[in-house]
C-alpha cells in the first residue's frame, strides 16, 4: 500500500522438530521454553528472509503444523524455489516475543513507527501492520480551515465539502492514508 500502513520486516526460519516457523529476525530467542514445552529438535533453517502470502492450494492438509503451535498463517519465504512455512502467535507467546518487544526492536531502525503506540501494531502476511482498518469507508473533507477525515455516511454541514474517498488506517488517534496523518472528526 502506498501510505506506509505495511512495513516489510525480516524473519528467521526456525525448524521445530520437523516443522518450519518464522519469527521476527534479530530478537533473541531462548530455547529453554521450547524444550520445556516438548520440542525435541530446534534449529535455525534460514535467517533474515522476507516472507509473504502463499497460494491457498499450497496449504493442503499434508502441510500440517506442530501440535504445540497451530499455524495462524501459512507464508512463503521469497527464495528460489519458494519455501512454505508457518506463522504462529502461540509460538511467539511462548518465546515471550510480544508486540511491545517487536515495537522496541524495530522502532530503533524504522522512524515510521515511532509515533505509533505498540497496541496499534500487528503482524499479518509477513508484514508489520500499523493501525486498524476503520469499520466503514472514509472520506477526506475540507472544513473551511483544514482537511479532515469522516466516515462516508456522515452528513456534512456547511462549509464542509467532500474531497475524496480514501483508504487508510486508524493509528494514534489519527487517520493514516496516502496524504499523511489527518484528524478524524467524530460526531
Amino acid at each position: 500500500m502506498s501510505y506506509d500502513r505495511e512495513i516489510d520486516i525480516p524473519f528467521d526460519v526456525l525448524r521445530l522438530d520437523d516443522y518450519t516457523y518464522v519469527v521476527p529476525h534479530g530478537i533473541p530467542i531462548k530455547t529453554e521454553p521450547l524444550i520445556k514445552a516438548g520440542v525435541d529438535r530446534i534449529s535455525l533453517a534460514n535467517r533474515n528472509v522476507t516472507v509473504g502470502p502463499t497460494d491457498p492450494e499450497d496449504t493442503t492438509e499434508e502441510f500440517a503444523s506442530h501440535p504445540l503451535f497451530p499455524a495462524d498463517e501459512y507464508l512463503s519465504v521469497k527464495a528460489n524455489p519458494p519455501m512454505l512455512t508457518r506463522f504462529s502467535n502461540d509460538l511467539l507467546d511462548l518465546l515471550g516475543i510480544t508486540i511491545e518487544v517487536i515495537y522496541d526492536y524495530f522502532s530503533e531502525a524504522n522512524q515510521r513507527i515511532l509515533n505509533v503506540e505498540p497496541s496499534q501494531l500487528s503482524i499479518s502476511k509477513g508484514r508489520l501492520i500499523i493501525g486498524e482498518i476503520p469499520a466503514e469507508p472514509m472520506m477526506i473533507i475540507w472544513t473551511g480551515a483544514s482537511f479532515a477525515v469522516v466516515p462516508t455516511s456522515t452528513r456534512l454541514v456547511s462549509p464542509e465539502v467532500a474531497v475524496e474517498e480514501v483508504d487508510g488506517s486508524i493509528a494514534g488517534g489519527q487517520f493514516r492514508c496516502k496524504y499523511g496523518m489527518l484528524d478524524i472528526i467524530r460526531r
